[in-house]
């Protein structure tokens, strides 16, 4: 999803620069950005370690220019009350705990990589999905990414930080 957004940035004349946040390399980066879009997936209702701990060190600058959290989860692409407050109460612990305030936070649905699972969390998964009428064949990995959107979204929110391809 980074470099779908990073490519849109760069689509429309934009420099932008992919940090995996859990690489050694992340602990050194200096607030020189104009903008910041930072991603990061649930997994059992809080997202990674890594991303907590990186927005955590660097929430100052973060919060000192345009920003946007994507919340990459599978309940993203539920299209129900209950599933929609789940994406919106895990967005928010993460906004609490790490004190990050930007301007967008935008829910996205992931992908299901059974195939990629061990076998326990598979079966796991697999019994959580089927709790909400979701694809259960674990043969087989499923994408619920929508990626006109997110695409979309990286448009816009050069629009709407009136970033240009001066910064």
């Amino acid at each position: 999803m980074a470099e779908h957004v990073a490519a849109a940035f760069t689509h429309v004349g934009l420099q932008a620069d992919l940090i995996d946040v859990a690489a050694p390399a992340a602990s050194s980066v200096n607030p020189m950005y104009a903008a910041a879009v930072i991603a990061g997936s649930v997994h059992l209702g809080s997202h990674q370690d890594a991303v907590r701990d990186f927005v955590k060190r660097n929430v100052d600058w973060l919060n000192s220019c345009p920003a946007a959290f994507l919340s990459v989860s599978l309940a993203a692409a539920l299209d129900d009350e209950a599933s929609r407050a789940e994406c919106r109460d895990a967005a928010q612990k993460f906004l609490d705990d790490t004190g990050f305030a930007p301007g967008i936070v935008l829910p996205v649905a992931g992908a299901l990589p059974y195939t990629q699972y061990d076998w326990f969390k598979r079966f796991a998964v697999k019994m959580m999905v089927k709790r909400h009428g979701g694809n259960t064949d674990t043969t087989r990995d499923f994408e619920y990414t929508d990626w006109a959107a997110l695409a979309q979204f990286a448009v816009e929110f050069v629009r709407a930080t009136n970033l240009d391809a001066g910064h």
